[in-house]
Formats: C-alpha cells, structure tokens, sequence
C-alpha cells in the first residue's frame, strides 16, 4: 500500500511539472523579454479558442506605462489584408472586377500604369515601383505625396504578371480605388464595412486632425531610444490594432462573417504569373505550403513597430504578435520557436 501511494503521489508531481504547449508559448515570450528582445503582446489561438494572451513590458518606456489587452499597436503593412478585403467586398457587391485595369478609376495614372489590373495590384505583381526605396525617409508621407513621386517615374520596373515584387505603391493606389468607387474616405469606408460590424473598438485608420490616441504602444528602437510612428500613407498602412481585435477580425473573415467563402478561398490562392509559374502572395497574403498544411501570414514593420498574423488553415491556429520595440526584435526567430510549440 505504501508503494502504491509512493507512486502515485510521484504521478501527481509529475503531471503538474509537465508543461504544456501554452505554458511553453508563455515562457518563451518572457524569455525574449527578459533578452530585452520583445516587448508588446502575443496572442496564439486554435479553432476559435484562445491558448495564450500575454503582454510583456511598457507602451511608453520613459513614463513606465505598461502594456495591457485595450494598448493600440502601429501594424504597419497589417493594413494590407484589410485593404484587400474592402476590395474583396467591393467585387462582391459587384462594384468592381480583378480584372479592370486602374484607369477606370484612376484619371491620373501615368500613362505607363494605366494597364495594369486590381488583381495585379492586389497581389504584386502590376510593376508599380515601391515609393519605400526613395520616400520612406520622407516625414509624414501621404498619398498625395506617393501619387506625385509616381508621376515623376517613366516606367514600370516590369511587364505585369512578369513577377512578383512587393509595392507599397500599389496598395496605396487600391487605397483610391475604395475611395473612388464608395465615395468615402478610407478610413471611414473601413469603420463602415469591418471595423463597426465586428465591434473593434480599438482598431483605427490614423486620423491627422485627432493625433492622440489613448492608450497607444510609442515605438523604440532596439537602444530603447524613440523610434516612432512616422509615414502618414494609408492602403498600405497607417491602422493601428490590438491583438483581441485582431484576433476578431482574423476569425470573421474565415468565418464568412465579412465575405463570401469563395471570395476568402481566392484571397489564398497564389498568384499565376505570366509564365505559369506561382508566386507565393494572394490578396493580401502570403502563402506557404509547410508539411502538408496552408500557411497564410503576413508582416509588418515601421520605425519601431513589428507585428504578425500567421494561421494554419488546416487545424486553426492562429498567432498574433505586436512589439514596439522593432529592431530588437528577431521576427522570423520568435514565430519558428512558437510554431515549434504547436
């Protein structure tokens, strides 16, 4: 009887040390922080259920102010789904098609872009020089601004569907697009059609004439110096998040809550370039076949901004992580080591 008890009291100790992949997630998060490697937030989710909800650290570094679940991050080119999507939503109320060529909407094109499809803006593969190269040093860019630099090029920097290189650029000008065809601002075409019907409260396009914003993540760089938030574009970027909200946003799309099934299914097809070939970006995402599962993702990063959404469509997992501490933080490094969890 003695035994008995012996060995089971050491299966009580063992099973409680055991860790578990949400334990192991956590630690690894305040491993990094404690490396001065990360600070901000991580969210890891399966088939609807939350895993792990953390926020490690400070929003604002000088006044000691801690992160915390409502702590608005800059997501930077995070935009880029949302801006694909309102394109998505806009084909299904039959407002556009892929196909159209830009000057349909666009009056000002330079003459060398006016060919070019949505769908080739959609998934980088239109030409369009990335304005970033030149114009990222630029305080405070706009698209106005983008638009005119455009203007000042005389040509593409290939045939469309040739390839696929990576355009600023181009989602700015889908940007003008929504504009053009809902007659509202970006911004407010977002609040319309994702941000109101799902409740996120704390996710919203900057606004210049109401610069602060509460509870917001200020941007250091990896010396903890400031390292903010200063590119004023919008298609491209200027939306700021949390990860819940996130997380919402993320679900309603796979859960036909924002669009059609179909319409999602096409947003993660790579595209087919003009040799047959594939890349490996959709609408707005990037896609990668790992070990017999779809992987969609897509990054982002800004001054002292660095943020992800990564999901396995296969079992549901979902990872979210926003920091605002940019360069101090090893991305690629941090997502292979939580993937390796799950």
């Amino acid at each position: 009887m003695k035994h008995l008890f012996l060995l089971a009291f050491a299966v009580i100790i063992f099973t409680s040390c055991t860790s578990t992949p949400e334990s192991n997630i956590k630690e690894i998060a305040s491993n990094y922080y404690k490396k001065g490697a990360f600070n901000g937030t991580l969210l890891v989710a399966r088939d609807g259920k939350i895993l792990c909800d953390t926020v490690l650290g400070y929003r604002d570094l000088q006044t000691k102010q801690p992160v915390n679940d409502s702590t608005v991050f800059y997501i930077a080119s995070l935009a880029k789904p949302f801006t694909a999507l309102t394109i998505m939503q806009l084909k299904e109320q039959h407002k556009l098609e892929y196909e159209n060529t830009i000057s349909l909407y666009m009056s000002d094109l330079p003459p060398f872009a006016q060919k070019i499809t949505i769908r080739q803006l959609l998934n980088h593969t239109s030409g369009i020089p990335d304005y970033e190269k030149e114009m990222a040093p630029v305080k405070n860019l706009t698209n106005t601004q983008v638009m005119q630099w455009l203007g000042t090029k005389s040509n593409l920097n290939f045939s469309p569907g040739d390839k696929f290189e990576y355009s600023n650029t181009g989602y700015i000008i889908l940007a003008s697009i929504i504009e053009k065809i809902s007659g509202k601002s970006y911004a407010d075409f977002l609040k319309e059609a994702v941000f109101h019907p799902l409740n996120l409260k704390r996710t919203i396009v900057y606004d210049t004439t109401k610069p602060t914003i509460t509870n917001r993540a200020i941007g250091y760089n990896k010396d903890k110096k400031l390292d903010d938030y200063s590119i004023l574009t919008t298609g491209d970027g200027s939306i700021f998040s949390t990860a819940k909200d996130l997380f919402a946003w993320e679900e309603a799309l796979y859960g036909q809550k924002l669009m059609s099934k179909k319409e999602m299914e096409n947003a993660c097809q790579p595209a087919k370039l003009n040799d047959g070939s594939i890349s490996n970006y959709g609408f707005g995402w990037n896609i990668q076949e790992k070990e017999g599962h779809t992987i969609v993702s897509h990054t982002g990063g800004l001054n002292g901004y660095r943020a992800c959404i990564w999901r396995n469509l296969h079992d549901k997992t979902v990872i979210i992580v926003l920091t605002n501490q940019g360069d101090a933080f090893p991305l690629q490094q941090f997502m292979q080591e939580i993937e390796n969890e799950l």
